[in-house]
């Protein structure tokens, strides 16, 4: 079964979020799919499930949390915001958090599923 979040990206310019797509899609147990808003002040989504389970699908989960952590700390990007969305609806601001965190929150949103 697929654990799946969703990504909600705002920042100055998308471009940088073709990049995170790139790197996440290139993981291994990892689904990604990318919605750009037609509206310029809209979020953009990603999102991103998890094939698996067990040890595999959290090796999974602890790569996501490094690639997404990478992407927010990337110091030659532009002003990001980006809201972790769980399948409960829990919205997260996930800009501030380690990557332990990160791997955390997703970790927990596995269980839950």
């Amino acid at each position: 079964m697929d654990t799946l979040v969703s990504l909600e990206f705002f920042a100055e310019t998308k471009e940088h979020l073709k990049t995170l797509e790139h790197h996440l899609k290139h993981e291994h147990d990892v689904s990604v799919d990318m919605v750009e808003p037609k509206d310029l002040k809209a979020p953009a989504l990603i999102a991103i499930g998890i094939k698996g389970s067990g040890e595999r699908a959290n090796d999974a989960i602890r790569r996501v949390a490094q690639v997404v952590y990478h992407f927010l700390h990337d110091e030659s990007t532009a002003q990001k915001q980006i809201f972790l969305l769980t399948i409960e609806g829990e919205r997260i601001d996930i800009e501030p958090l380690s990557a332990e965190e990160i791997t955390k929150i997703l970790l927990e949103a596995q269980i839950e599923e």
